[in-house]
């Protein structure tokens, strides 16, 4: 995630994945990297991301056969696919038509509460996911609690919330409910983040991707999603 390409006059998405991937054959790649789905949609001026081989590795996480929830898709039409196609609800002034949370999105109950990073006040007891997610969420935060890795979150930082991802203008997977913060104030955008690598390991385990293991502007410590390869 550290490079970024603007399209000048000409460009096509099969000329960038040549020149920047070393593979033109990784054309719809690129593009549905950037949450584009047809190849014809590209403009001068354009900023485009440009995927690492890691960022494009699918979770090589074991999921548990009776697992009650569907494995971790890689690229935004796997997304799609799996989670229901968001972009369809996308409205002419750019906010989400309701039905697609009425449809998609439930509050899970969490075991126990955890401060809210923008209010440390107040703490969290539920977490709005996308359906599918809700049992794989209450799995993850019990393990945490049996595990002894309670005070190793100090904060939450939201899960769905429909916004365009912060270093671009794709839908972020929070956008899904796929996505999960946690302790944002000592993992910003960009830094190293203090994220204890034990907490970082339990997460990954249930299939997760950590942002933390991205590279540049683009490497964010305090995310985690239920997808790779966007």
């Amino acid at each position: 995630m550290a490079k970024t390409y603007t399209a000048v006059k000409g460009d096509t998405y099969r000329k960038i994945a040549a020149a920047m991937m070393g593979d033109p054959q990784l054309a719809a790649t690129l593009a549905d990297y950037n949450g584009i789905l047809d190849l014809k949609q590209i403009v001068a001026g354009q900023q485009l991301s440009i995927p690492a081989a890691r960022d494009l590795a699918p979770s090589r996480a074991a999921r548990p056969r009776a697992a009650a929830w569907p494995a971790p898709p890689t690229s935004l039409q796997g997304i799609l696919d799996t989670f229901g196609n968001l972009l369809a609800y996308v409205r002419d002034d750019a906010t989400v038509d309701p039905k697609w949370e009425a449809q998609f999105i439930v509050r899970q109950p969490l075991p126990y509460a955890i401060p809210l990073d923008w209010d440390t006040s107040q703490s969290v007891t539920a977490v709005r996911c996308h359906k599918l997610l809700a049992p794989l969420l209450l799995q993850v935060f019990e393990q945490i609690a049996a595990r002894g890795l309670r005070g190793t979150v100090k904060t939450y930082g939201g899960c769905y919330v429909y916004r365009p991802k912060r270093n671009g203008a794709k839908p972020s997977t929070h956008s899904w409910g796929i996505a999960f913060d946690l302790n944002v104030r000592t993992n910003q955008m960009g830094t190293a983040g203090d994220m204890d690598p034990r907490l970082v390991e339990l997460i990954e385990s249930f299939g997760f991707l950590w942002g933390g293991r991205w590279a540049g502007r683009g490497k964010d410590p305090m995310h985690f999603q239920y997808c790779s390869g966007y």
